[in-house]
């Protein structure tokens, strides 16, 4: 009986599959040479690059808690839909984009289209799986979705060698464009069953809701640490003097290593302490980014995306059950869109620290302070209590 509801809830969950690995195939076309295009290509500075990424990070920020609160009172298929659309718009007017205030307003845009994309996606599969199969379902999507980011990455240096930027941005549209035709697919949710109040204010959860609370201010250290260091994962590779194809190929290593081991982090986040796979995340995010720091040539790299790859892989899944195991009536879309609000708005000024780092102090040092910044969210994660139980929603 269990084995066959996991399998009617991984079939019903087929055409987001699809869609989810269609974004990330796409938005890894260009996203992986990001950082590079800006830099290295455009010719901006490390502080412009650190302000587009919190434009960026700020309309993403804007989208989660208000498309997780329609999730849990309309459609959530129309949040997904109007994501993908605008996101997808987003990134085709890029290709025409190569002054400072038309990229500003791009990343606005793109970061609205995403942020929807995403949150709603994430409500329609924890929901599909119940807080028993949280992890396995969510897992499911969030690995097609890095196998999306495995090939993306992979192609993205070599499509930008041969076609040049405008063309990469082009194609990557056109794939995300092509999700619309999956989410219509997509079963309609029995909305009656998740909703039983008006949502609370945010600020009403985080009072009186402390398990919630250190989960959120947690990941905030978190998400300050790794949005400060990203943009500079592919500078640093690039003042190493490697081509955008072998850039391409060290994020192909990360993604690969990450997709191979999601599913198995997955399953152990439905059967052990998800609290503490997260804190285990944080501790060795910190020994896994300056790993990458202290490498010399490309095979160095490639090694220290591996690993990094092992320790992102910890993250989400255990990240959204442990949501699941505190929803306690506040609603999974509510509880998902708050989270991913307070990190993304807490994580906003760390580009611009990033990029401010790296033009007064050096890279080297970015890498060393958001790693700390990063390991100050472990005393808060040891003091979530037991959560309680919640209905499978199924």
């Amino acid at each position: 009986m269990v084995e066959r509801e996991s399998k009617r809830a991984l079939l019903d969950l087929f055409p987001l599959t699809v869609a989810y690995f269609l974004v990330n195939f796409g938005g890894w076309l260009w996203y992986t040479l990001w950082g590079k295009y800006l830099v290295l290509d455009l010719g901006f500075s490390g502080g412009d690059l650190g302000l587009f990424m919190m434009i960026y990070n700020l309309s993403y920020a804007l989208a989660t808690l208000p498309s997780g609160r329609l999730a849990d009172v309309i459609d959530s298929r129309k949040i997904l839909f109007v994501g993908a659309l605008t996101y997808s718009i987003g990134v085709l007017m890029l290709a025409y984009s190569a002054e400072f205030w038309p990229i500003t307003a791009v990343c606005f845009l793109m970061g609205l289209g995403e942020g929807a994309f995403f949150t709603s996606a994430t409500v329609y599969a924890v929901r599909r799986g119940g807080l028993s199969r949280v992890g396995m379902t969510y897992g499911f999507v969030f690995s097609a979705g890095l196998l999306g980011e495995v090939f993306g990455s992979l192609a993205s240096g070599y499509l930008k060698e041969a076609f040049g930027s405008r063309i990469l941005f082009m194609i990557s549209s056109l794939i995300m464009f092509s999700t619309l035709i999956f989410v219509p697919l997509l079963k309609r949710e029995r909305l009656p069953k998740y909703v039983e109040r008006k949502p609370k204010p945010l600020l009403q959860i985080l009072r009186d809701h402390p398990g919630f609370r250190f989960l959120a201010l947690g990941l905030v250290f978190h998400a300050i640490g790794f949005n400060a260091i990203f943009p500079f994962f592919s500078v640093y590779a690039g003042e190493l003097g490697l081509p955008d194809s072998s850039i391409g190929l060290v994020n192909f290593a990360w993604l690969l290593s990450t997709l191979l081991t999601t599913i198995p982090w997955s399953l152990l986040a439905d059967r052990l302490e998800s609290r503490l796979i997260l804190i285990g995340h944080l501790a060795l995010s910190f020994a896994s980014w300056l790993s990458y720091a202290y490498s010399w040539d490309f095979m160095s790299l490639v090694a220290a995306a591996v690993f990094m790859g092992f320790v992102s892989s910890m993250d989400m899944p255990a990240r959204r059950k442990l949501v699941a195991e505190l929803e306690r009536g506040y609603g999974i879309g509510t509880l998902i869109g708050s989270l991913d609000l307070i990190t993304m708005l807490s994580a906003i000024p760390a580009p611009v620290l990033g990029g401010l780092l790296y033009q007064f102090v050096g890279l080297k040092r970015v890498f060393w302070i958001a790693s700390s910044i990063n390991l100050l969210g472990i005393p808060l994660l040891m003091k979530i209590k037991g959560s309680a139980p919640a209905r499978s929603n199924a």
